[in-house]
């Protein structure tokens, strides 16, 4: 499935008009928390980066997808005394979200859900001892996003974005978890990039003034 979806993405960048689309490289880092796992705090860091195409639906609307290489998980914050059973969870997944886009301005907000595919992950006692095997998750995942993106330039964005599961991470019968991440990330638009608003320009004088 993750390499249909890829082609397709592929497909649609060569074949669809320059005028139509815009291509852009994603690169920055999630902070993650797993709710119900009583570590607390988004101690997680993890890679975020892979590629999105989106359609222009007028000079506002964008909509499209993205693919990602997405870590997320949970990690006790050293200097806490909290009573989790759990050290660390450590989830690599293939995420590829659809999003809605709306322009004005240099900032663009977004909203929509991704499909993440669990492709490893790792989980750790209190102990240090590996628990993988004992905690199952689900290896199909979906999640809410909402973000924003500060256009600097034509070609480069900053993204801000915040996301949460729909549904429990794990198998059933186990530990209610889900996942919460937020991401940092740098956005570089290929081509002429998104348009931007001129630069404000003097009044003309008026010649009737004093």
């Amino acid at each position: 499935m993750r390499t249909l979806l890829f082609c397709l993405c592929c497909l649609w960048v060569v074949t669809a008009p320059a005028q139509t689309f815009r291509a852009s490289v994603l690169a920055g880092a999630n902070l993650s928390q797993i709710d119900g796992d009583d570590l607390l705090g988004f101690h997680r860091p993890g890679v975020n980066a892979g590629l999105r195409v989106v359609a222009l639906l007028g000079d506002r609307w964008r909509f499209g997808p993205e693919i990602l290489y997405s870590q997320q998980g949970a990690k006790r914050n050293r200097n806490s005394i909290n009573v989790s059973p759990y050290d660390a969870f450590r989830l690599s997944t293939v995420e590829i979200p659809l999003m809605v886009y709306y322009k004005d301005w240099r900032i663009t907000a977004e909203a929509g859900a991704s499909y993440q595919r669990l492709i490893d992950y790792t989980i750790t006692d209190f102990r240090g001892e590996d628990i993988t095997a004992d905690l199952p998750l689900r290896d199909n995942l979906f999640a809410l996003n909402l973000g924003v993106t500060l256009y600097l330039t034509e070609q480069l964005g900053f993204n801000f974005r915040w996301s949460r599961h729909v549904a429990d991470i794990q198998q059933p019968d186990e530990p209610r978890l889900r996942g919460r991440g937020l991401t940092l990330r740098a956005v570089y638009t290929l081509g002429t990039g998104e348009p931007l608003p001129g630069r404000p320009t003097p009044d003309t004088p008026n010649p009737n003034a004093l």
